[in-house]
């Protein structure tokens, strides 16, 4: 699991729980209105689903995968490996990467070594992985927009739980005190909950599929530039070089201190 996520989601609702049971004096059922909670968070989900065809929707698993568990690229073993190729190129021919390209655990690798190893043409080589990228990036923005409409809609609808719950307030006003206090808590609650549904699940998770996106893309085109530097026969220090381009100064130096 991705410990970042972990670690943030404990973080972030212990400290509105803690407060809820703070300002409550432990009476937490206070928060709980199963009609508010119903129409925020049913409302929101279905407005969403109004506002993106079906296959977006179907894919809320995956998305929810994605956000709770670490798939990064390591980028430094990954500049080490297209190192190892292009030592093996260099010194075999790229036809000694055939056993490479069968075994390599990253799809897109193993399919712009077999592309190398075809002898295709540099340009239709880029040309083939970096509609792959794009690809990729056009899949994950469908994540990313499903739980970014939820956050936008999540406020709206906390505040139409406010109000429904407030024209039923004011038909109470000549009423008991205590009723009317109580009527407005649950107006009250509908907003807490749009703001929960928009800062607390839905905004943190389209934040952070977008953030993965991008590392994921950055990882390929890492992968992109190593293979056709293989295919242009260059040094593997040359290689080397060009890829480490791609990090930090201090990423550059723990590498090389690792090495």
């Amino acid at each position: 699991m991705d410990l970042a996520t972990v670690i943030g989601f404990v973080l972030v609702w212990g400290a509105v729980i803690f407060s809820m049971n703070h300002a409550s004096h432990g009476h937490l059922e206070a928060y709980f209105k199963p009609g508010e909670l119903f129409l925020v968070f049913g409302g929101a989900l279905g407005a969403t689903m109004c506002s993106m065809p079906l296959h977006t929707i179907t894919g809320v698993g995956n998305y929810v995968k994605k956000w709770l568990f670490d798939k990064s690229s390591h980028i430094e073993h990954t500049i080490k490996e297209m190192v190892e190729y292009a030592e093996t190129a260099r010194r075999d021919g790229v036809l000694a990467l055939e056993q490479a390209s069968r075994e390599a655990p990253d799809p897109f690798l193993r399919r712009g070594l077999q592309l190398t190893i075809d002898g295709t043409d540099p340009e239709m080589i880029e040309r083939i992985m970096r509609i792959e990228i794009e690809a990729m990036q056009e899949r994950h923005k469908h994540g990313k927009h499903f739980w970014g409409t939820m956050a936008k809609f999540g406020p709206g609808f906390g505040l139409m739980a406010t109000l429904i719950a407030q024209v039923a307030m004011f038909r109470s006003l000549g009423g008991d005190a205590g009723q009317i206090g109580q009527a407005l808590a649950i107006a009250l609650v509908g907003t807490l909950y749009g703001c929960m549904l928009q800062n607390l699940v839905a905004g943190p998770i389209a934040e952070k599929l977008s953030v993965k996106s991008h590392e994921e893309a950055f990882a390929k085109e890492i992968v992109l530039q190593g293979i056709l530097s293989i295919q242009a026969g260059n040094n593997p220090r040359v290689v080397e070089m060009q890829l480490l381009s791609f990090l930090s100064a201090k990423q550059q130096a723990g590498l090389a201190k690792a090495a």
